[in-house]
């Protein structure tokens, strides 16, 4: 395993942690996720924090007797016991006789026995059924491929089907991201984020490039060999995804702004009849591609868009540009990428603030307790759209928010053309209105959020918010907008 600086995964390291603390009979655990995303790294640091009995073991593309080598191999070399396993059920046997005590197997990239040795996997359910669960033995398989990882645990036809427990590694969200780049001011950590997402793998890379947003595209992306250039091919093939055009072509018309099946039919030309199936393997097997509905609205107008935001913006700038790229012409890219970076960013930052009230939930933001049983954007079929909707069926309260990352500072018209869209919303109840801006208020915007009741926050503010969780309290907030001055 490689050394990297472990971030974050705090939750996934205490569950393990716990469950090991509390181990009294075998428990299984298949701890998945798509590639890159910190899954070998987390159980590296996790095996690094426990006592002596345990077993890492990864797994290489070869033969059966290969794997057994390999097997006899790292029980000397970590355990240092000289074993030459015959079979599988000799080394299981061999495993069963450890757990008498407790015992950590860990093993990595394990949906490969799928392809090269599936034996193994029907040996290992039966031993598991006849021994292993009644030892002290917790089993981590860590698996990278998402769809074989359920064809063997997911599915009634699966071998561990029912016998494992499921941890998935999702990339990082805004807030785990932002431990990574203490170095970077708000602007550039939340531009950073939409063009390279959360998965820790591009992220250390991106570490490494020096100069600003443009020169990390530049060296990572678009000039000759760049070292995440092929990424998102590599996935599908990863994956073995047949019919790649299709998926691509999906996939780009949804970062290009094409969110329904309709939109998405017209701009790729697949059938509308066979587009879900399409769609639906790019949510539950890539976790590329998923579907909102609007809170508050009509179901029948969900729309489909990218999960992750880097996958958003190769998608977006370097898919329909491989052709210039490949000839050396990075600058017609870049120069599209700089006029069009500000308005990509601008969805990400939507998302960005709507985690952030998440976090905020039971708390006071400018004396208004952020009190939501759902949060979203709220859509209408004659194109109005609110981008922060959170209720409260119960208290009958509800929070509309308006969210802009543009040059200019939000203006009164902002302001009331939130009043005016809200009262399309089918909620009878207390409303309280939101601003958040990139770069602040107009003296006229202000005065009317004032007037209002309203809460407007700055990118200052987002920042000291994600900094401090208890940022409005116990403080007036008048109080802390000075010392931002």
């Amino acid at each position: 395993m490689e050394n990297s600086t472990f971030y974050d995964r705090k939750q996934e390291f205490k569950l393990l942690k716990e469950e090991f603390a509390n181990l009294q009979s075998g428990k299984m655990f298949v701890v998945y996720g798509r590639r890159r995303v910190g899954k070998t790294e987390l159980i590296r640091q996790f095996i690094k924090s426990l006592p002596e009995n345990k077993l890492y073991f990864y797994v290489d593309l070869v033969e059966k007797q290969g794997i057994l080598d390999s097997l006899s191999k790292t029980v000397q070399e970590q355990l240092g016991e000289v074993r030459a396993f015959a079979d599988f059920s000799d080394f299981l046997d061999f495993i069963a006789g450890k757990s008498d005590t407790v015992f950590v197997l860990v093993i990595d990239e394990f949906q490969r026995f799928l392809e090269i040795s599936p034996q193994f996997i029907t040996e290992l359910q039966n031993y598991w059924d006849q021994k292993l669960k009644n030892k002290k033995l917790m089993l981590l398989l860590v698996g990278s491929s998402i769809g074989m990882i359920q064809k063997i645990t997911n599915s009634k036809a699966g071998a561990l089907y029912g016998r494992a427990a499921r941890i998935k590694i999702a990339p990082f969200k805004y807030s785990d991201f932002r431990l990574m780049f203490k170095e970077l001011n708000e602007e550039e950590k939340i531009t950073t984020y939409a063009v390279f997402g959360g998965t820790p793998y591009y992220l250390e890379k991106v570490k490494r490039v020096g100069g600003d947003i443009h020169k990390k595209i530049y060296e990572l992306l678009l000039k000759k060999g760049a070292e995440l250039f092929e990424e998102p091919k590599n996935l599908l093939e990863y994956e073995n995804v047949r019919i790649h055009a299709k998926y691509n072509s999906i996939l780009q018309a949804a970062s290009a702004g094409k969110e329904t099946i309709k939109e998405i039919h017209d701009f790729t030309g697949i059938d509308v009849n066979t587009m879900p199936a399409y769609i639906k393997r790019l949510d539950e097997l890539l976790d590329l591609l998923g579907r909102k509905d609007p809170v508050l609205g009509k179901e029948r107008l969900g729309r489909y868009g990218l999960k992750d935001n880097f996958f958003s913006f190769w998608y977006r700038f370097v898919f329909p540009n491989q052709t210039a790229l490949n000839i050396g012409n990075s600058k017609l890219v870049e120069d599209e990428i700089k006029e069009n970076l500000n308005a990509y960013v601008g969805r990400v930052f939507e998302g960005i603030c709507k985690e952030l009230l998440i976090t905020y939930i039971n708390k006071e933001v400018d004396e208004y307790v952020l009190d939501f049983e759902n949060i979203g954007a709220w859509w209408n079929r004659t194109g109005e759209e609110i981008d922060i909707v959170a209720y409260n069926h119960k208290s009958r309260k509800i929070l509309v928010g308006e969210v802009k990352w543009t040059n200019a500072p939000v203006d009164i018209d902002v302001v009331d053309s939130l009043m005016k869209k809200s009262k399309l919303i089918p909620f009878l109840g207390e409303y309280k209105f939101i601003f958040i801006s990139k770069n602040g208020f107009t003296e006229k915007a202000i005065t009317r959020i004032k007037e209002i009741h309203g809460i407007f926050l700055s990118l200052k503010e987002i920042e000291r918010m994600f900094d401090d969780h208890s940022y409005f309290s116990p403080k007036s907030r008048q109080q802390k907008r000075q010392s931002l001055l």
